[in-house]
């Protein structure tokens, strides 16, 4: 009878600790809703250069890349991307002088192609 009563108590005992390692790690999972959103910065970069819109003020009919508006700011830009939660970042395109000049695109997905371009500005969102 001893014998059963120690071995519900260990089988206890071991439900506790599992259910006690469980909880600490689900609870020190990153959870976007509890972070702040930050930013890494890249200057003269154009994140969408190949597979972007189809023309100037277009998103890709996939949605990977849309088009969020006309704007000459790139702090502009970031706050419309951080108020999109499937935003991953953004690419600026300041004054080119064609038809391009003074938009901003939303990147919503991860197949990216950087390339170095004069009066683009793009940023990647993160949580710290």
């Amino acid at each position: 009878m001893s014998a059963v009563i120690i071995s519900i108590l260990v089988v206890l005992v071991i439900i506790i600790v599992v259910a006690a390692a469980a909880w600490t790690l689900s609870s020190s999972q990153d959870d976007k809703s509890t972070k702040k959103v930050a930013w890494h910065q890249f200057n003269n970069t154009n994140f969408i250069q190949h597979g972007g819109p189809p023309g100037p003020r277009m998103s890709r009919p996939d949605g990977r890349v849309t088009f969020a508006g006309d704007t000459d700011s790139v702090s502009q830009c970031q706050e419309w991307c951080e108020k999109d939660p499937s935003c991953l970042g953004y690419t600026h395109v300041g004054n080119v002088g064609t038809d391009w000049s003074n938009q901003c695109y939303l990147l919503k997905g991860y197949d990216l192609e950087v390339a170095h371009r004069k009066d683009h500005q793009s940023g990647w969102k993160y949580y710290a």
